[in-house]
């Protein structure tokens, strides 16, 4: 079954579940979205269940995995330089890898 690309995360789940790739990637984009409007909070729990499920399903080097990693690393060291009252924002930190739709 293929799904539109607006479908929402929670479609996603219901109809593909948890693990499946696509499902991955919406989380991963949801947290990406989150971290570019400037909320430091909600990225990184998705961030750490998205990178948690690909380690599980990929493996520790798939390149999804890696860029999960990558992606959990740059949210948390955003949210530590805001907490530390340093100037970085989202917008100045470095952006968030997207896999390709095409998972």
């Amino acid at each position: 079954m293929t799904l539109c690309p607006g479908v929402t995360l929670t479609e996603r789940e219901q109809v593909l579940g948890n693990t499946h790739p696509q499902t991955l990637t919406s989380r991963n984009n949801l947290a990406s979205a989150y971290q570019e409007a400037g909320d430091l909070e909600r990225p990184i729990p998705l961030y750490e269940t998205t990178l948690t499920q690909r380690e599980q399903i990929l493996g520790n080097t798939h390149p999804h995995t890696l860029a999960s990693r990558n992606n959990l690393a740059h949210a948390r060291r955003a949210a530590q330089a805001v907490q530390q009252g340093s100037t970085a924002t989202p917008t100045t930190a470095v952006a968030p890898q997207q896999p390709s739709a095409t998972d």
